[in-house]
């Protein structure tokens, strides 16, 4: 009678071992599953790069300067666009402190911790992505195409800020996401463009 007992207790124990064995993989692979083949991240690198900006969002400012000093620095022809553009002769500590320069930089490095944060919405995502490339149509000067100088010094800045934080796999993370974000913000930004172009001619 005690045999029979401990027999059943063995096969309880193992069809519960069983059970959380297929809990554990069934999490796994969720974890790398494409929940949104509209944006190419896996859930676990959605969530990854969620906790990873929080080392962005502890210094923002200071990595929206690096990314705005490494644009000007490749492309100085853009001081043009902004209301900085007086500093274009200046020394780089200069330009750095800046207060209109830091607070563009660091506004616009918050607008791309916001979309990161819709990362898992992707119609939020998306919808976010496209109010701000169609408010870019009506800037002074500004061409589609110019969002696409941004995306390196996004990346030497994330990397600037993050440190050993910024891994092999993190890299790819955030080539991702800058892609799609400007992907997204140019065709965003042509649309209306043209839209408007189409208007004039009728006018």
């Amino acid at each position: 009678m005690n045999c029979w007992r401990f027999g059943r207790s063995k096969t309880s124990v193992a069809a519960s071992e069983e059970s959380k064995k297929s809990e554990n993989d069934s999490s796994v692979q969720n974890d790398h599953e494409f929940n949104d083949l509209r944006i190419p991240l896996t859930r676990k690198q959605k969530f990854v790069l969620i906790r990873n900006w929080k080392g962005i969002e502890r210094d923002v400012t200071t990595a929206g300067i690096e990314m705005f000093l490494k644009m000007l620095a490749d492309h100085p022809e853009y001081y043009e666009l902004f209301q900085f553009r007086n500093i274009a002769g200046e020394a780089k500590e200069n330009q750095a402190s800046d207060e209109r320069l830091s607070a563009h930089g660091a506004a616009v490095m918050k607008f791309i911790g916001q979309a990161i944060s819709q990362v898992e919405d992707a119609d939020a995502f998306f919808a976010l992505l496209e109010a701000n490339g169609m408010r870019h149509a009506h800037k002074r000067l500004f061409k589609p195409e110019m969002f696409w100088e941004m995306e390196q010094p996004f990346l030497y800045s994330v990397k600037l800020t993050l440190g050993e934080r910024y891994t092999d796999n993190m890299d790819a993370v955030y080539k991702t996401i800058i892609q799609l974000i400007l992907q997204r913000m140019e065709h965003a930004c042509r649309t209306e463009t043209m839209k408007m172009q189409n208007q004039n001619i009728r006018m």
